[in-house]
């Protein structure tokens, strides 16, 4: 009873998640029509936060796929930095926008934490992360070279945050630090991981599981035997 209760907590905060990331990314493209700015430029979800809110979304769903790595490694982090820099365009109605910005970013940075809470593993290896936030990163690269646009902030840093300071060292100079802040957060974040998922296996070890695999209520991660 206990654990189907759980159960059932967990799928209820998983769709107010949903809805939350589809909410929040719905709210800034309407804000943005109002005031005529939906364009090119802002109306595709290729920056890191609105790449992931739309992938968090399948991603609270289906754990088990690749974008798991990606958003614990890569776009959690960046979204919880991105709460002390916001980089949010002016609009005619900046309490919204700041609302939605927000919200977006807060569950973007929450969505590995709540998955993980609800017993699945962190990543161990930032193998996968980093072969496809690298493929991910020459895409965007293509697709401003093509377009004239700025999405990642590749061609202009947003004022008054630390990207602008790296870009004014020179473009080789901004990407080369992006890229070794990258690799360096995936390291830290590799040995921190692992010792979160050993002391959950040490505390856990012994004692029955409230997601027994033999229960129907249990999330497809927390077999053993799923990794």
């Amino acid at each position: 009873m206990v654990i189907c209760c759980r159960w059932r907590l967990f799928r209820f905060f998983r769709a107010m998640m949903a809805a939350g990331l589809a909410v929040s990314m719905g709210m800034q493209l309407f804000l943005l029509r109002l005031d005529g700015l939906l364009t090119l430029e802002t109306a595709l979800p290729l920056h890191l936060c609105g790449l992931f809110g739309v992938l968090s979304i399948p991603l609270l769903f289906y754990p088990e796929s690749p974008l798991w790595e990606l958003s614990a490694f890569l776009a959690a982090p960046a979204a919880a930095c991105t709460l002390f820099f916001p980089a949010i365009i002016r609009c005619s109605h900046p309490g919204w926008m700041t609302f939605a910005f927000s919200q977006l970013h807060v569950l973007i940075a929450l969505t590995p934490v709540f998955l993980w809470l609800n017993g699945k593993p962190l990543p161990k290896n930032t193998r996968r992360a980093f072969i496809l936030g690298s493929g991910y990163l020459l895409f965007v690269w293509a697709f401003n070279h093509a377009f004239g646009t700025n999405y990642l902030f590749l061609r202009a840093a947003p004022s008054g945050t630390p990207l602008e300071w790296l870009l004014s060292r020179g473009t080789v100079f901004y990407v080369c630090s992006l890229a070794v802040l990258c690799m360096t957060v995936f390291s830290c974040l590799q040995g921190w991981f692992c010792r979160i998922n050993q002391r959950r296996m040490t505390f856990t070890a012994g004692n029955t599981s409230l997601y027994s695999q033999y229960s129907r209520c249990t999330p497809p991660w927390s077999s053993p035997n799923r990794g």
